[in-house]
Protein backbone atom coordinates (compact mmCIF):
# COMPACT_ATOMS: atom_id res chain seq x y z
CA UNK A 1 0.00 0.00 0.00
CA UNK A 2 1.71 3.27 -1.42
CA UNK A 3 1.54 6.26 1.26
CA UNK A 4 -0.44 9.27 -0.33
CA UNK A 5 1.35 12.54 -1.18
CA UNK A 6 1.05 15.50 0.91
CA UNK A 7 -1.08 18.32 -0.66
CA UNK A 8 0.55 21.44 -1.14
CA UNK A 9 -1.92 23.12 0.80
CA UNK A 10 -1.10 21.19 4.33
CA UNK A 11 2.94 21.71 3.13
CA UNK A 12 2.43 25.79 2.84
CA UNK A 13 0.75 25.34 6.58
CA UNK A 14 3.46 22.93 7.90
CA UNK A 15 6.23 25.36 6.38
CA UNK A 16 4.73 28.29 8.25
CA UNK A 17 4.06 27.03 11.46
CA UNK A 18 7.62 25.72 11.26
CA UNK A 19 9.33 29.07 10.68
CA UNK A 20 6.74 30.85 13.19
CA UNK A 21 8.53 28.66 15.88
CA UNK A 22 12.00 28.71 14.92
CA UNK A 23 12.01 32.73 14.33
CA UNK A 24 10.03 32.65 17.41
CA UNK A 25 12.45 30.77 19.99
CA UNK A 26 15.67 32.60 17.49
CA UNK A 27 13.65 36.14 18.85
CA UNK A 28 13.80 34.77 22.31
CA UNK A 29 17.36 33.66 22.09
CA UNK A 30 18.72 36.85 20.63
CA UNK A 31 16.63 39.33 21.09
CA UNK A 32 14.70 39.14 24.39
CA UNK A 33 13.53 36.16 26.69
CA UNK A 34 9.79 38.30 26.62
CA UNK A 35 9.37 37.06 23.00
CA UNK A 36 8.99 33.25 24.22
CA UNK A 37 5.44 34.36 24.38
CA UNK A 38 5.37 33.52 20.66
CA UNK A 39 6.42 30.02 20.93
CA UNK A 40 3.69 29.52 23.85
CA UNK A 41 1.21 30.82 21.41
CA UNK A 42 1.68 28.89 18.43
CA UNK A 43 1.92 25.80 20.37
CA UNK A 44 -1.83 27.06 22.07
CA UNK A 45 -2.82 27.86 18.65
CA UNK A 46 -1.97 24.27 17.61
CA UNK A 47 -3.46 22.61 20.46
CA UNK A 48 -7.08 24.47 20.29
CA UNK A 49 -7.14 23.11 16.40
CA UNK A 50 -6.30 19.53 17.24
CA UNK A 51 -9.62 20.32 19.47
CA UNK A 52 -11.95 22.50 17.17
CA UNK A 53 -10.85 21.59 14.04
CA UNK A 54 -10.33 25.61 13.41
CA UNK A 55 -6.73 26.86 12.45
CA UNK A 56 -5.90 30.42 11.52
CA UNK A 57 -2.79 29.41 9.59
CA UNK A 58 -4.48 27.05 7.53
CA UNK A 59 -7.67 28.93 7.11
CA UNK A 60 -5.43 31.62 5.49
CA UNK A 61 -3.38 29.35 2.85
CA UNK A 62 -7.07 27.84 1.79
CA UNK A 63 -8.18 31.38 0.77
CA UNK A 64 -4.60 32.04 -0.77
CA UNK A 65 -4.12 28.97 -2.50
CA UNK A 66 -7.37 27.02 -3.51
CA UNK A 67 -7.45 23.57 -4.03
CA UNK A 68 -9.24 22.14 -7.61
CA UNK A 69 -11.54 20.33 -5.54
CA UNK A 70 -12.57 23.27 -2.91
CA UNK A 71 -15.25 23.67 -5.89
Amino acid sequence: MSTPLMSARVKIHDGVIGVLLVASTAATVLVDTRAVWLVGLTGAIMLSSAFTGFCPVHFAVRRVHPEPDDG
